[in-house]
């Protein structure tokens, strides 16, 4: 009886040391927020444009990025730029977003649409790291030649 009564002793002592260790997990409380809401927010800044090799910059302009889903983005680009070359506001959507960890990738998106007089097309990119978005995108506008290439890169707000 003796033997029964130290085996069961043990037991409840190692039972008692092994619960507080099964019991705690704190990988639940490290739950990161799905990679599109890490990029959502909206960015102020500066953009510059090229066109055949001259260059011009936008000043002030207030870009949003809205999550859709988990894993991607829409971003709404300003209208830009001075009558008889004013842009209109365009939005990109669909734009896959992966990554983790603070470092982010906007995966090239194909766009196309029209602001009711003429259409447009394009390509956008970016990456989001260290609290910045750097967003590139190609724009054909109406009878335009050449692309428009435009890029930011600005801190969340």
């Amino acid at each position: 009886m003796k033997n029964f009564k130290s085996l069961y002793l043990s037991a409840l002592l190692c039972l008692g040391l092994a619960l507080p260790f099964a019991a705690c997990d704190d990988d639940d409380d490290n739950t990161a927020a799905p990679a599109a809401k890490e990029v959502e927010g909206v960015y102020a800044t500066d953009m510059t444009c090229s066109v055949m090799g001259s260059e011009s910059v936008f000043e002030n302009l207030t870009f949003t990025v809205t999550a859709t889903d988990d894993a991607s983005v829409s971003v709404v680009i300003p209208e830009f730029g001075t009558a008889p070359m004013a842009m209109p506001s365009i939005t990109v959507s669909g734009i896959a977003v992966s990554g983790s960890d603070g470092s982010y990738t906007l995966a090239e998106t194909t766009f196309s649409g029209s602001n009711g007089e003429k259409q447009y097309s394009g390509t956008a990119t970016g990456m989001y790291a260290d609290g910045e978005l750097t967003f590139q995108f190609n724009l054909q506008y109406g009878a335009m030649p050449m692309p428009l290439i435009c890029s930011f890169t600005a801190p969340k707000q």
